[in-house]
């Protein structure tokens, strides 16, 4: 696995932690994860795309070992600490990859600064039906604290009903950031929920690729979202992929993102 590091940033609310690889030369590649993970669901696919891109991945506030939002938590407060975020780390302009609640917090950041991101692609995109809008936050209510650790089973149980044949490693981890996260997870899950994603999407100038895996839930918004974009492309993912297919599918991933992102970049400086 090629070389990652980790570091904080400073922003008016708090710290941020991210991971970072590649060359700071090469074009630089925001990876925003889903919720409840943290930037450690990225590690595989940083190392296979670290030969072509400077990769920045951020724990959203709240999430892994950042700060907490000091705010209401919505998209908005997501997308505006992110951005102070790549402003403290001297991020000028970059393209963006967002997964779940990623891809959420990738459209708001580029409907407010849409002169920052060269390109996007959003894995999973949030374009909720009104029944996935009423049921979602039920599935990431707080589990609290029980003497005889039932809540552990209980959150395990949750996280590995996701995806079939999800390795126990991998569970474990997102686990253990789900019960670390504590009510960060649900109100996470409401922001989404409370996103004009469609209107935001619509609005967006750059161009947008907008894929899911075959057994990924939000699969069914990627073609209505494909219908909203002025400059939208989508891309397949090996049958079985779904919500942890940035990690059970790396290599793939990684020759998706590469063909899409390198024929977009706006070549500058970094």
């Amino acid at each position: 696995m090629k070389s990652i590091g980790r570091a904080y940033a400073q922003t008016g609310s708090g710290q941020v932690h991210y991971r970072y690889a590649g060359d700071p030369r090469s074009p630089r590649l925001v990876l925003l994860h889903q919720t409840p993970s943290h930037s450690a669901m990225y590690l595989s696919l940083m190392s296979q795309l670290a030969d072509q891109f400077h990769l920045i991945a951020p724990d959203t506030p709240g999430f892994g070992l950042s700060d907490a939002l000091t705010q209401e938590c919505t998209v908005a407060a997501f997308a505006n600490q992110l951005l102070e975020f790549l402003q403290a780390v001297g991020v000028e302009e970059c393209m963006l990859f967002g997964h779940h609640t990623g891809a959420a917090i990738a459209v708001q950041m580029a409907v407010e600064q849409p002169q920052r991101f060269a390109a996007l692609a959003l894995c999973g995109p949030t374009l909720l039906s009104e029944s996935q809008r009423q049921a979602l936050p039920a599935k990431a209510s707080t589990l609290p604290a029980q003497v005889d650790g039932s809540h552990l089973l209980a959150m395990w149980q949750r996280i590995s009903g996701k995806e079939r044949c999800v390795p126990a490693q991998l569970i474990q981890r997102e686990v253990l950031s789900a019960l670390s996260c504590g009510d960060a997870y649900q109100a996470s899950y409401r922001a989404v929920c409370a996103q004009d994603f469609a209107g935001q999407v619509a609005a967006v100038t750059c161009p947008v690729l907008a894929f899911a895996g075959d057994e990924d839930l939000l699969k069914t918004a990627v073609a209505p979202t494909l219908a909203l974009l002025r400059d939208g492309h989508t891309a397949t993912l090996p049958q079985g992929a779904g919500t942890y297919a940035c990690e059970q599918h790396a290599p793939e991933m990684a020759v998706i993102l590469r063909e899409f992102f390198s024929t977009r970049n706006k070549s500058r400086e970094y």
